[in-house]
């Protein structure tokens, strides 16, 4: 801290250089990850085995967005598959909150459909991890041997079984049933489900993680919670994998196709050796054409999607058989190449639309979140081991996450703006008010609400709820309602064709705002000379700073305008559909 104070004394930009300083050095530092991050995720991508083979035979959308959730029941499936991709590559960058938002949904949206296929019940008052727990063991007892039924099958329970996101607890369950991969590996989905939703909310043992990537810039001493976080995730792909595969294995004979079962079935590559080689660093960056979009790096990943759709008809691009490692970069270069295209043709659409593309309003986009999520970086680093450096660590982390999904048009990027929302509330939380922070902090009962309510936020409540939605994927989502919601809150004076496009975007500067305003508010109380130089640096890059008050004045009051805003229909149908309407004619 002294160090930034003798440059804040100097100049204001001095400070700033340092914080872009800091950011250059964590990409950079991606490419030397240690080898207990990689292996494990290695490990578990070998587990797609013959999946995408299946899935051409089965009529998937080859050319589909891998952040889409599909129109029909193969794209469903297939989205399930490149979500795993998704959270790996964002593993492979270090940023395990975001790989945990994207991995907790999926598998509770897969528990679900394993408790359905098995008749597992969501019982009033039960945990979420303890149901999901059951579901798992059930369906998985005698894999691959299970019941499977055809459909998009979700579990359906009242929503007072299963509490929103902004009343979530603090949970400490005992390990639950197991569930064996390869020959005697256990994994307890218990533990699963309630490690993942303690880290995204701040808490438990993993949080050192968002510490090293956000404040130590993947290049410090490698935390003590790596590997078992890095284990504990890769045993979620690779169950995830499972269900998605038992439900191919059964659109396969559904459809008559008896031949590609017992290959889709195949458990012989679980826990197999995938070696310590990540994705190559380009493949990672996110999707700017300064980086990701780069004209030789898209060459690339569009000539590895060739190669990949060449295996898939039986030929040979390498004049040879690819190895088991070489198979799985392949499988995540086909899914970054897809990502790549339709980021691009994005670009083309607003050219179409616009007459130009305005890459400078980009590039000043992607400059504004680097400096909000530096200054929340460099505070976690002088307030590491304090619940506000952890608040500040994972602000940081998670809108890092939230900008890199936002630009791939991937609604998860909300659920990482939850986190921002909730972090922010805690760190102001903190600062302003200690003694009330130390009670909510000692209670086993606080819920991410009373955050935001004890932050003074209360008019952010439907922003919460909005958020709250797609930080899941289970039977009882609205996404359609939460959208609405997001689109309400803009500006009144945007274009009413273009405000559902830009809802999204709106959410990410909204934090943004929110995110920047704590920063300094936190930073003031350290050191009021770098509090000045982080309002310094918002006045004469970012925007002025009575702007910065301003706006999230108005966006407490749009949104309060919208606490009453219904949530809207479910967003999954299926079996779930008529579950719900039969519960409805009993409850009448």
């Amino acid at each position: 801290m002294a160090e930034y104070e003798e440059m804040a004394a100097t100049e204001s930009r001095h400070v700033l250089e340092a914080l872009i300083a800091r950011h250059n050095a964590r990409m950079l530092a991606m490419a030397e990850l240690p080898p207990e991050t990689v292996k494990p995720v290695m490990s578990a991508l070998l587990a797609i085995g013959y999946m995408d083979f299946a899935f051409r035979k089965l009529g998937v959308n080859a050319k589909r967005p891998p952040s889409s959730y599909g129109g029909n029941w193969i794209d469903h499936l297939a989205w399930g598959t490149d979500s795993v991709y998704a959270a790996a590559r964002l593993l492979f960058c270090g940023q395990f909150l975001g790989a945990a938002t994207i991995l907790r949904s999926q598998f509770e949206r897969w528990a679900e459909n394993a408790a359905y296929n098995t008749g597992v019940v969501h019982k009033q008052g039960e945990s979420a991890a303890s149901y999901a727990g059951r579901a798992w063991a059930k369906c998985h007892a005698n894999y691959p041997f299970a019941r499977r039924s055809i459909g998009p099958a979700e579990s359906i329970t009242d929503d007072a079984a299963r509490p929103s996101w902004d009343e979530e607890v603090e949970q400490h369950s005992p390990d639950g049933p197991s569930i064996t991969i390869g020959r005697d590996y256990a994994v307890y989905p218990v533990q699963l489900l309630e490690s993942m939703s303690n880290f995204l909310h701040g808490r438990g043992p993993w949080v050192d993680l968002v510490h090293w990537e956000a404040g130590q810039l993947l290049s410090a001493q490698v935390p003590n919670s790596l590997t078992d976080a890095s284990e504990a995730l890769s045993d979620v792909i690779t169950l995830i994998l499972r269900q998605v595969r038992l439900c191919l294995a059964a659109l396969a004979e559904e459809q008559g196709m008896n031949d590609l079962p017992l290959k889709i079935l195949s458990s012989s590559l679980e826990r197999q050796n995938g070696g310590a080689e990540p994705p190559r660093l380009q493949s990672l960056f996110p999707l700017l054409p300064a980086s990701g979009l780069q004209t030789g790096t898209v060459a690339g990943l569009r000539d590895a999607a060739k190669a990949h759709s060449e295996v898939m008809r039986g030929k040979r691009p390498a004049g040879r058989l690819y190895q088991d490692d070489e198979f799985a970069h392949l499988h995540f270069y086909e899914r970054r190449a897809r990502a790549a295209n339709w980021a691009l043709t994005a670009f083309d659409m607003e050219k179409e639309r616009n007459g130009e593309l305005d890459f400078k309003h980009l590039d000043n986009r992607n400059f504004r979140y680097i400096v909000a999520s530096e200054m929340a970086g460099i505070i976690s680093v002088w307030l590491k081991g304090t619940p506000t450096g952890d608040a500040a660590a994972s602000c940081s982390s998670a809108l890092r996450t939230a900008y890199w999904l936002w630009l791939e048009d991937d609604d998860r990027a909300l659920a990482s703006l939850r986190i921002v929302l909730e972090q922010s509330a805690r760190m102001r939380v903190w600062t302003e008010k200690p003694e009330k922070a130390e009670k909510l902090q000692a209670s086993s009962s606080t819920t991410p609400k009373d955050w935001v309510k004890a932050a003074g936020w209360n008019r952010l409540s439907a922003l919460t709820r909005a958020l709250g939605e797609f930080s899941h994927s289970h039977a009882n989502v609205r996404l359609d309602g939460a959208r609405e919601i997001l689109e309400k809150i803009q500006r009144e004076d945007l274009d009413a064709e273009d405000s559902i496009h830009l809802a999204r975007g709106h959410a990410l500067d909204a934090l943004t705002i929110l995110l920047l305003g704590e920063s300094i508010n936190t930073a003031t109380k350290l050191s009021p000379s770098i509090g000045n130089a982080f309002i310094e640096i918002v006045d004469d890059v970012l925007m002025d700073k009575g702007v910065l008050a301003k706006n999230r004045e108005d966006l407490l009051n749009r949104t309060l305008a919208q606490k009453d805003a219904p949530r809207g229909d479910y967003s999954f149908h299926g079996p779930a559909s008529a579950l719900r309407k039969d519960r409805q004619m009993k409850n009448s």
